[in-house]
């Protein structure tokens, strides 16, 4: 049976080593093909480059409130930004409709002019009642002296 001291450096061993970045070699042939792999390559040029551990799980978890946060601030942003929109467009329509108003009205043109009204109904017409108009009197003629 192992001692809890032997158990925990063990338990310490294997959180550092998965904690430990792993390496990755670069390389660039003649042709100018580039290749990542986890052996170093022979011949080449040959970089190594050191990666960065993924992150742990309270990390992950930060980043999607974070990513919840920032998601719930731009909906806000674009429902404001739409108001201001809204806003602004509807008082641009009330100042083109005041502009529109306090615009001098033209004069109006007739091109054709109007019928004149008869004032006197026409001998030989009837009235609006039916009764004929009599005709008017002959002018009696002067005489000559």
């Amino acid at each position: 049976m192992m001692s809890p001291r032997v158990f925990s450096l063990l338990f310490a061993a294997l959180a550092c080593s998965s904690a430990m970045a792993d390496t990755l070699y670069k390389s660039v042939d003649g042709a100018g093909n580039v290749t990542y792999s986890s052996t170093p390559p022979k011949g080449g040029k040959v970089e190594k480059m050191e990666v960065a551990p993924p992150p742990t799980e309270a990390e992950t978890q930060a980043a999607e409130e974070r990513l919840k946060k920032n998601a719930a601030q731009a909906n806000e942003f674009e429902a404001q930004r739409r108001e201001k929109e809204a806003a602004q467009a509807a008082q641009d329509a009330e100042e083109a409709r005041l502009r529109e108003a306090q615009k001098p009205v033209p004069p109006v043109v007739i091109e054709t002019p109007a019928p004149m009204p008869d004032y006197y109904p026409q001998p030989g017409t009837r009235y609006p009642t039916g009764v004929p108009i009599p005709l008017p009197a002959p002018m009696p003629m002067p005489r000559s002296r």
